[in-house]
């Protein structure tokens, strides 16, 4: 019995050494991390000419897990997938802030080489490589603040343009960097047949019911960006151009919010081709100092034929890192139009959603106690004038953070 036993032991114990070596030995090994982001904040709005006021103060917490998996093959070249989750917004409350539902923040596989970089899935695309005023800790300008403000009192504007949350599924190309140590550039393409549309979702359909526009107001959308970074001590650059461009899709009323609540959507919406640019320097001199700015022109983004107005986006901003310590400031201003506001919503009127001026000025500094753990203050006002004088804006928010990066 006790030879039974033995060989028995022997047997499983080759058996679990050779899982364990197969484990060791796959070709593709997976890494887990992410980030819990609790944030306290306190908001103040003075909304028309009968400043209707809002002030209240609340809690958000939003947290992000990564899977990333990664191999290698025998002729160099690199391949792998992404999955992220996360609790912030999605195409169906893509303008109204984020919830307490998990939703896939990206998803795609990849190929890296030679010939660049290749990505096919839910993921950002070319537009990752924009740049435009730097920032710290929860963003100032084009950070948390907005999760605080409503679409239907204040509009939402991205330092990037359009907004940097889309991930709609699509292909993405990368070129090599192409250069040497003082200067490198790299150029990128995106193509997605339908914008805001993610995941497992096709379209079935080529017309404009809301069978089809549930999903997707703009079909064919291109991304396409260059980026440049130069090393001349003491001076660091990066500077990227942008251009998005894609052919208006459904005027059902089943398309997202910002849409369906268009005045004249029934006219169906129009092309549009936005471009921008954008730099930031840094100083060696001034150990951690970037200053930079960027312009982004909307076109037609979000319109419909008879809303014909300017839309653009300009920032600037800098930031110091030192030690554990940085501090950021940054402003943004911007003209475009905003489909939600109940107020101009209500007059039937095109143009009276026109917001002629948006200003935020943010101020920020976070402090990192240890690797990973980084606390941050966010104070940011803002200022919004409208055709319509009734969804007239200004107030603030104010944010403290408290995030956990692993």
């Amino acid at each position: 019995m006790r030879k039974v036993l033995l060989a028995t032991t022997a047997l499983v114990g080759v058996a679990l050494a050779g899982a364990a070596q197969a484990a060791t030995t796959s070709p593709v090994t997976l890494n887990v991390g992410g980030y819990d982001d609790f944030v306290a904040g306190r908001f103040h709005e003075a909304q028309g000419t009968s400043a209707t006021t809002r002030a209240h103060g609340d809690f958000e917490n939003e947290y992000k897990i990564n899977f990333d998996a990664l191999g290698k093959a025998s002729n160099g070249v690199e391949y792998g997938a992404n999955i992220s989750l996360w609790n912030g917004p999605e195409v169906a409350n893509l303008w109204t802030g984020g919830g307490n539902t998990v939703e896939v923040n990206s998803a795609y596989v990849w190929l890296s080489g030679a010939f660049g970089k290749v990505l096919m899935g839910d993921e950002h695309g070319a537009s990752d490589l924009q740049v435009y005023a730097p920032t710290v800790g929860e963003g100032q300008i084009d950070g948390r603040f907005q999760d605080f403000t409503s679409p239907t009192t204040l509009t939402r504007v991205y330092a990037s343009g359009i907004d940097n949350t889309e991930h709609s599924t699509k292909i993405t190309y990368y070129t090599p960097k192409v250069g040497n140590d003082m200067g490198k550039v790299q150029l990128g393409v995106s193509y997605a047949p339908s914008l805001y549309d993610y995941g497992s979702n096709v379209v079935k359909f080529n017309s404009g019911a809301a069978t089809n526009g549930a999903i997707s107001p703009y079909k064919n959308d291109i991304k396409a960006a260059a980026e440049f970074w130069g090393n001349w001590h003491p001076v660091t650059l990066a500077a990227s151009a942008n251009l998005q461009t894609a052919d208006a899709g459904a005027t059902g009323t089943g398309v997202p919010a910002m849409y369906a609540s268009a005045p004249g959507a029934g006219n169906g919406f129009q092309d549009f081709t936005s471009w921008g640019l954008g730099a930031q320097l840094g100083f060696s001199g001034l150990a951690g100092f970037t200053l930079g700015g960027s312009y982004q022109d909307l076109g037609r983004y979000g319109t419909t034929h008879a809303q014909n107005k300017n839309q653009d986006v300009y920032t600037v901003g800098a930031k110091y890192e030192f030690d554990k310590v940085g501090v950021g400031v940054s402003y943004l201003t911007s003209s475009q139009y905003n489909n939600l506001l109940t107020g101009g919503t209500a007059t039937g009127v095109v143009n009276s959603n026109y917001v002629s001026s948006y200003n935020a000025w943010g101020l920020g500094a976070t402090y990192t106690w240890f690797p990973g753990l980084t606390t941050s203050a966010d104070g940011v006002m803002f200022e919004q004038n409208v055709t319509n004088q009734a969804d007239n804006n200004d107030g603030y928010v104010l944010l403290v953070s408290q995030r956990l990066a692993f």
